[in-house]
């Protein structure tokens, strides 16, 4: 008796999950009417829904994400896609676009003059296009870059949202990753990463000075560099920082002196000091 209670007691659960998922997948209540999308900005709405509509009308739980989410990845602009449903009748898009991270500022005496000029970089090291929204960001700027490649060979801009195989842009990229994973806050100081001279990364803080960082080892350079601008207390008279030098920091100065004969600051040219550290 206990066995046939148990087994009809089974049966019940089992009959009533499969009538909710009858109904579930049958019911017009659950038809999507609606499909929200959330997170674009380049990429308009109506591109979006171009590749999402024939879910309207559909069973929300008889539709396919993963085939849905596979569709949109085909677009090279986004980075990351999430489609969830939203019960009843809601199908959202989370999309997130690929950004860039910095500025990248390329020569002009190249082969190709229609590929050059200014352009993002994202994080994954793939090129950007710009627009008026973009150039609001307060991004560091890479200067001194060459069209070569990584083997050294003459290259050009490569096409856009595709990774640029660029040895100086790497490299600025690599010491970007650096700073924002050990001091985020810093990136906000960077102006420029210079690789004009690609054993001597060179580096542009506001306000205006110099820190030439030489070819390796930036993790401790960059926290000497921020112990000595946490402790300066001249830092208005700082012009330049050389960390190129084993357990040494120069340091170059700017002093501006007040005439009182002429009732101006004598700048022109200024005084320069070095001071080792």
């Amino acid at each position: 008796m206990k066995v046939n209670k148990a087994f009809l007691i089974f049966t019940a659960i089992i009959l009533m999950f499969c009538g909710t998922y009858i109904f579930a997948c049958h019911s017009t209540h659950f038809n999507v009417v609606e499909i929200k999308i959330k997170g674009n900005n380049k990429i308009t709405t109506d591109e979006i829904m171009g590749k999402a509509e024939s879910s309207l009308g559909k069973n929300i739980f008889c539709l396919c994400l993963d085939k849905m989410e596979g569709k949109l990845r085909a677009d090279i602009r986004l980075k990351d896609i999430r489609v969830k449903r939203r019960l009843p009748d809601c199908i959202l898009i989370e999309v997130e676009e690929k950004l860039p991270v910095l500025w990248i500022s390329v020569t002009t005496d190249l082969p190709d003059p229609a590929n050059c000029g200014f352009f993002g970089l994202s994080i994954d090291q793939e090129i950007i296009p710009l627009d008026q929204k973009d150039l609001s960001h307060d991004l560091p700027i890479v200067g001194g870059i060459e069209m070569k490649n990584e083997d050294g060979k003459l290259s050009r801009i490569p096409e856009l949202y595709q990774r640029w195989s660029n040895c100086k842009v790497k490299k600025a990229l690599e010491f970007y990753k650096i700073l924002a994973t050990i001091d985020p806050s810093s990136v906000e100081l960077l102006s420029e990463i210079n690789l004009k001279d690609v054993s001597n990364l060179v580096l542009y803080l506001l306000p205006g000075i110099k820190v030439m960082m030489g070819s390796g080892d930036f993790e401790r350079k960059w926290s000497r560099v921020r112990t000595i601008l946490a402790q300066e207390e001249r830092i208005a008279e700082l012009v330049c920082l050389d960390l190129r030098f084993d357990d040494q920091v120069v340091l170059s100065r700017s002093s501006k002196r007040f005439s009182s004969r002429s009732g101006h600051h004598k700048n022109n040219p200024p005084n320069q000091g070095d001071d080792n550290l």
